[in-house]
């Protein structure tokens, strides 16, 4: 084919095409298998992937001791239809199996036992710990860490499920046996400016104050995909504690965490701090006046429409309520706008985060739920799971990691 077709023509026609495929076609002759293993073709690729965004579920299936990763639609990641799609509707007893059909669903094992609406994916890492926690999607490349706990340094992998590949990253520098107890939190993501991919890790050790791992600023190391290794950061550290189990977000090329001042060490203030990719330097961002002082919040930062946003959770007395924020104009915190309060009647456990149709996903009692803010109705997705374990993270397909040798990117 390439006898008759210009070289520019091919690119364009294979950069279209599903991994699998590719993966393929690299055996075709060593002319393709250039081509396709190319770091311009694999950015060419990347560009056409990310106008085709997935939803990746992660949780670990207690009922089952199974971690599962599964793609869905990012339309409609769990259609109403998905247990009722397989009935015969002309059936006489049409009325009768409508009826016991959640008896049914529970009896064959849930959402999973129904094969559609989603892709399951095999991970390559055997965890060791109760479950992996997911850091990060950027490009279709997972950042796992095998260590929920922190105190012991644990595990950190990069997964690029497409291409079945996945590398573990060496031990980072600050650990238990050079610097005793500590927490960390961690965020990953990707730096345009020098086409790599980051793991940056905030390290607040033991400390001398009466509340343990509370004193500011952590420490700070970085871990970068091109030069395979942990290096110090040299921005001083946010003065602010980032709790461990926080969640972050990758946006604008920038991590975000919720966090707040050291308690017990003057006027309290909850906030955002953000890690610039790019410069490697650490910013804030104000959250909403009304929940700045509140010392008893329990926020998920995630993104709705592309926009950064906020689902506090204030137990402060006898009011529980959960709401969900939007930043309209990024950066402008007078642009924090309030969307809606989650009402369920009842006590509910997470929130994993917000689908592009609207719908909460939440859990409760250990399963996953479907909220509708205009409905206010809650609909059960028969997915049971650690509450810790439930993550939901934009995934796209891509060749990322195909160039790596010895666990370091080539050029």
């Amino acid at each position: 084919m390439s006898e008759y077709l210009p070289n520019e023509a091919i690119i364009e026609i294979l950069s279209r095409l599903p991994v699998k495929s590719l993966m393929r076609f690299r055996c075709v002759c060593k002319t393709w298998y250039s081509l396709i293993s190319s770091p311009y073709f694999v950015a060419t690729h990347l560009n056409h992937a990310l106008s085709n965004p997935h939803l990746l579920l992660h949780h670990l299936d207690y009922q089952l001791n199974k971690e599962r990763f599964t793609l869905h639609s990012f339309d409609e990641p769990f259609p109403r239809n998905h247990f009722t799609k397989h009935l015969d509707y002309s059936s006489p007893a049409i009325h009768i199996l409508l009826l016991s059909l959640d008896q049914e669903i529970e009896e064959k094992g849930g959402f999973f036992a129904y094969p559609s609406d989603f892709i399951e994916l095999r991970c390559l890492h055997q965890r060791v710990n109760s479950f992996l926690y997911v850091v990060g999607s950027s490009n279709g490349l997972l950042c796992l860490a095998d260590d929920v706990f922190g105190n012991k340094v644990g595990l950190f992998v990069l997964w690029n499920p497409s291409i079945q590949k996945a590398i573990s990253l060496p031990e980072p520098n600050i650990g238990f046996r050079s610097y005793g107890s500590f927490i960390h939190s961690l965020g990953f993501g990707y730096d345009r400016k020098t086409d790599d991919y980051k793991l940056v890790r905030l390290v607040y050790l033991e400390g001398t104050t009466n509340i343990r791992f509370n004193d500011v600023p952590p420490l700070v190391e970085i871990y970068t995909l091109r030069t395979g290794a942990w290096r110090s950061v040299e921005a001083p550290g946010p003065p602010y504690v980032i709790e461990m189990w926080s969640s972050s977000v990758f946006l604008n090329g920038a991590v975000h965490w919720p966090a707040h001042t050291p308690r017990q060490q003057g006027a309290f203030r909850n906030v955002i701090v953000l890690f610039d990719m790019e410069d490697e330097a650490f910013l804030e961002v104000a959250m909403p006046k009304s929940l700045q002082g509140a010392e008893h919040l329990n926020v998920t930062v995630a993104t709705v429409d592309g926009l950064l946003a906020l689902v506090p959770f204030n137990e402060s007395g006898n009011e529980e309520f959960h709401s969900v924020w939007v930043m309209k104009e990024y950066g402008v915190a007078e642009s924090w706008t309030k969307l809606f309060d989650i009402d369920i009647g009842e006590r509910l456990e997470r929130v994993i985060g917000v689908t592009k149709n609207g719908e909460v996903l939440l859990t409760k009692a250990g399963k996953l739920f479907s909220y509708g803010p205009s409905s206010q109705q809650t609909l059960d997705l028969h997915i049971c799971g650690q509450t810790d374990s439930f993550s939901l993270d934009t995934y796209v397909e891509s060749l990322v990691l195909l160039n790596i040798t010895d666990g370091v990117l080539e050029n």
